[in-house]
């Protein structure tokens, strides 16, 4: 009777955080996309517009990218590691179940 209570609360467990990850890829790759095209828009717009020179507006300009790509690379690494761990649950509930 123990075995049962525990494996049932395991698979509980398993089932939740399967459905964290699978939640959590769509809502990082949205991110990661975004601040991406950020990035490129914030690139882009940098080099085409001649009214934005200067040193200060180029400063700012460069740190705003860097905030977006660091944000970026978190994003996408947090959507792949949500993607690895939906994976290994639903690797681990296909042999328990």
């Amino acid at each position: 009777m123990r075995g049962t209570a525990v494996f049932g609360t395991g698979m509980g467990a398993m089932v939740g955080l399967l459905v964290a990850a699978l939640l959590m890829v769509p809502v990082a790759f949205g991110v990661a996309a975004r601040a991406d095209a950020k990035v490129r828009r914030l690139s882009t717009s940098r080099a085409s517009d001649p009214h934005l020179s200067g040193s200060d507006v180029d400063v700012d300009v460069d740190e705003r990218c860097e905030r977006w790509r660091q944000l970026a690379t978190r994003a996408w690494l947090i959507c792949g590691g949500a993607s690895l761990v939906a994976v290994a649950v639903v690797g681990v509930l296909v042999c328990v179940g």
